[in-house]
């Protein structure tokens, strides 16, 4: 039997304006996408600041994304509590990568792992939040907070290339934690789950513990398809991570390593925006994966093969673009072999494990180029068992 929980009754409860409510969120939710660009954006300074090896890193990648799942599977109903304490969780990893890193070099692998747990409770507890909320139009809900992330990841190597200038990395750590302490504050005083038994039905795994048995359920998905849903996000942290990096050591300037930066995130919003239009659209779905598992291939290759701002730019941007829809794509075809959230562990497990290897690899090569072989080979991989999944779900159609 299922065990609801219900949502705490503290005193009496001013209720914002739905309006205001959802504004208030979807800042929340923006913040996410930029503390999840934040670290790749000022990592040639936080490298240089705790005098830190690529692989040492590479690792601070690895405990930041290993927590984000980790994250997601910690949420529990109610929804808002959840929420609050993964902006709590940001806000202290955030404040300890300002300050306590400095006095003990080694605790940024803790603070890091903190920061990320935070950044998976708070993304994936929003999501539930406000899908419940919008049961009528819990797709077009999903689709624009996926949009709203995507912005503030654009947005966060710009500001944090302005804040550099006037700041440092502790600046711009504090009052990111800042911000999310804000959110805490809004969510506990004003936030609550929507109707329990609603919310129960939509996302019966929101309110209790995933049992350990259920990962036995991968040994039913097609083997293509679970080597291949650990992909996407490993090579979109990987490169979103390790970019700015890149670009300083080739010796272009200050407004290149910013501009690469930005050309990622870029692409993935406006792939993200037009694709969703394109499916509208009743393109097929086979035809969009194939096309952006080229693109992936195509700008790994450029981004590679050139040390000049003019492969660069355009390799990093075609990246994005191409990996864009890919995530989205193959979850849609994933979920009918997992009922619960699984899958997006495992997902997860390569956005994690994907920067620590590139890390790992440009240590011991002593050149970063050679580390960002890890995600281009990887969109190779991607390529060909994307193939082999279209295929798979075109026989199924035909049956």
């Amino acid at each position: 039997m299922e065990m609801r929980v219900p949502s705490p009754v503290v005193g009496p409860t001013v209720q914002p304006s739905m309006w205001l409510s959802r504004m208030v969120l979807y800042a929340g939710f923006a913040g996410t996408g930029a503390g999840m660009a934040l670290p790749g954006s000022v990592l040639p300074a936080l490298l240089s600041r705790l005098s830190l090896a690529d692989s040492q890193a590479g690792l601070l990648f690895f405990l930041g994304w290993i927590g984000t799942s980790l994250g997601a599977l910690l949420v529990r109903a109610p929804l808002a509590r959840s929420l609050a304490l993964g902006c709590a969780l940001v806000a202290f990893g955030a404040f300890g990568m300002a300050w306590g890193a400095d006095s003990i070099k080694w605790s940024c692998f803790a603070w890091m792992a903190i920061y990320g747990v935070g950044l998976g409770m708070a993304m994936t507890a929003t999501s539930l939040l406000q899908a419940g909320r919008n049961a009528q139009r819990r797709g077009a809900e999903l689709n624009r907070l996926n949009l709203i992330w995507a912005i503030g990841a654009c947005v966060c190597p710009s500001l944090a290339e302005h804040s550099l200038r006037v700041a440092n990395v502790r600046a711009i750590f504090s009052a990111l934690g800042l911000f999310f302490i804000l959110i805490c504050l809004w969510v506990l005083v004003f936030e609550r789950d929507p109707e329990a038994d609603r919310s129960a039905q939509i996302f019966p795994a929101a309110g209790r513990r995933l049992p350990v048995s259920r990962f036995g359920k991968l040994a039913l998905w097609p083997l293509p398809l679970v080597l291949v849903i650990f992909l996407p996000t490993g090579i979109e942290s990987s490169m979103g991570g390790w970019i700015a990096a890149y670009v300083q050591r080739t010796q272009q300037g200050i407004g290149t390593t910013v501009t690469a930066g930005s050309c990622f995130w870029i692409g993935l919003m406006l792939s993200r925006t037009l694709s969703s239009a394109l499916l509208l659209k009743r393109l097929s779905e086979r035809f969009v994966l194939v096309q952006s598992l080229c693109t992936v291939v195509l700008g790994a290759l450029l981004l590679i093969a050139s040390g000049a701002s003019l492969g660069i730019l355009p390799g990093v941007f075609l990246v994005g673009f191409g990996l864009g829809p890919i995530y989205p794509l193959l979850l849609a075809v994933a979920l009918p072999y997992s009922e619960n959230t699984t899958i997006f562990f495992v997902a997860g497990l390569g956005s994690a494990f994907l920067p620590w290897l590139t890390g790992v690899i440009s240590s011991s090569a002593s050149s970063l180029r050679v580390g960002l072989l890890v995600p281009s080979t990887a969109s190779v991989l991607m390529l060909i068992l994307g193939l082999r999944v279209a295929a798979l779900q075109r026989i199924q159609e035909a049956r």
